[in-house]
């Protein structure tokens, strides 16, 4: 990593300290770890990221070829009714698999795309790919920063800079899109603000996690926030002109 590249996110693929598989965003490369190869694609090759189910041609092919000899060697009489009859259901079933195919996390690049066998694609995974879309796409800034809600009596700068790096364990953030949904709604509290956090700037992760009641993966942080992260603090009568 060079000296100047900063971190921007991080998602273990699995599960939590899996460092033989997870995937990192930097502000140059995106960088897959998986199952222990480290492999690097370059920002500014990468199209998008993205869920896909892809067919497996080796058992297909395999099934495709196999299958029609055993059955063909079967009625000349030389297999074994029972042996034949093995040899066809699996090549049947490996017609099916193949067929069926696996869940990949793809990069797609201009030059093409590269698979990455995902056998389940966790709620943090899902969160981690929506944000190095938004990233990549260039969204603005506003779309691409955190919320932290708060309430008016610590508008004053020191005294936001004092709660952000107190240590309540675990907080609840908010995405742009959930603040416009708020807005629209009308269940934003009146009497609450903003703090507009860069994530890169935060001093610690963040992990999307699904909400008990509304199941929308919601960035969560634990820990303490550098004050370097305010990009701006927002009164209740700025949230809508900020984020609309």
């Amino acid at each position: 990593m060079g000296i100047e590249e900063k971190r921007i996110a991080k998602c273990y693929i699995h599960h939590d300290l899996d460092e033989r598989n997870r995937c990192e965003l930097y502000d140059r490369r995106l960088v897959v770890v998986w199952k222990g190869k480290v492999n690097e694609f370059a920002i500014e090759n990468i199209l998008s990221v993205s869920s896909n189910q892809r067919k497996l041609l080796i058992p297909i092919i395999a099934s495709g070829v196999l299958t029609p000899l055993i059955m063909a060697g079967f009625l000349k009489g030389l297999f074994h009714p029972f042996i034949a009859l093995i040899f066809i259901i699996s090549g049947v079933f490996s017609f099916l698999l193949g067929w069926r195919g696996e869940k990949v996390l793809t990069i797609n690049q201009a030059s093409g795309h590269r698979d990455f066998p995902m056998p389940v694609f966790t709620d943090h995974l899902v969160g981690f790919m929506d944000y190095v879309n938004q990233y990549l796409h260039d969204e603005p800034i506003k779309k691409r920063v955190l919320y932290l809600e708060i309430r008016h009596k610590l508008y004053p700068e020191s005294d936001v800079k004092a709660y952000l790096e107190k240590d309540p364990g675990e907080r609840q953030l908010y995405s742009y899109w959930q603040v416009k949904e708020l807005l629209r709604s009308g269940n934003l509290n009146p009497n609450a603000g903003f703090i507009v956090l860069d994530p890169i700037k935060t001093g610690t992760e963040v992990k999307y996690e699904k909400h008990r009641i509304t199941q929308q993966l919601t960035p969560k942080i634990k820990g303490s926030i550098h004050h370097n992260a305010i990009i701006r603090v927002l009164k209740s009568t700025e949230i809508g002109s900020y984020v609309g």
